[in-house]
């Protein structure tokens, strides 16, 4: 009876209490929700973002339909409230997949260089890839595709048509040492032979070949 009286009683004037008010939450800089709304620091520098990605696009002969760009509002404890980039791929090109890295720091290059402030408001790039069906590539390859790539990365570079053409020109220079050594032989041995030459004709009494006596030559008839 008395917890049934205590639940439906009607509470007294002496037993209300008042209810401490909770003072104030101090306002963390970062709660502060940014935004890119028309005329703000951040709709500033999104503007700024893609007018430097459609000039880079543009000196670099990269068709401007195949990158599109949308900046993200984003907040971190140790950097605070900043932007994002991210570039959004439209069209399937090899040629841009091998210099996506490339395009990626000189978008930031040259953020920095007109903005020093950019490496710290823009907290990153990030790639996303809206295709469609001009990718060829839409399903992954069996695992011996990437085991056969690892492997050939892993081996030393070996280039076989330098390495031909050094074989060559060694065989060539060897062909030619050889020849030359030939040559330097049969001189050699052909100094020899006139040296023998000379002996022999030393040996029977001879004066060696153009070292004869001096003989009076004969008076011609009147």
């Amino acid at each position: 009876m008395k917890l049934i009286q205590k639940i439906f009683s009607r509470p007294t004037p002496d037993s209300l209490t008042p209810t401490p008010a909770l003072p104030p939450k101090a306002q963390d800089p970062h709660d502060k929700t940014p935004s890119l709304l028309e005329g703000s620091e951040n709709a500033t520098r999104s503007h700024l973002a893609h007018v430097l990605l459609r000039d880079l696009l543009r000196k670099h002969g990269i068709p401007a339909q195949w990158i599109d760009l949308k900046m993200l509002v984003v907040s971190s404890i140790s950097r605070g409230a900043g932007l994002h980039m991210r570039l959004i791929v439209k069209q399937w090109d090899p040629r841009l997949m091998n210099y996506a890295l490339a395009l990626q720091n000189e978008v930031m290059t040259d953020a920095v260089r007109f903005d020093p402030q950019a490496s710290q408001w823009l907290h990153g790039i990030s790639w996303q890839l809206e295709m469609a069906d001009s990718c060829p590539y839409t399903k992954l390859p069996d695992k011996a595709f990437w085991l056969d790539e690892t492997e050939k990365q892993a081996a030393p570079m070996t280039a076989t048509a330098p390495v031909a053409q050094a074989l060559t020109v060694s065989q060539a220079a060897e062909a030619e040492a050889e020849a030359e050594a030939d040559d330097a032989e049969e001189d050699l041995n052909r100094l020899f032979f006139i040296r023998d030459q000379e002996l022999e004709r030393s040996a029977s009494g001879h004066a060696p070949l153009g070292y004869e006596s001096t003989q009076p030559s004969p008076l011609e008839p009147m």
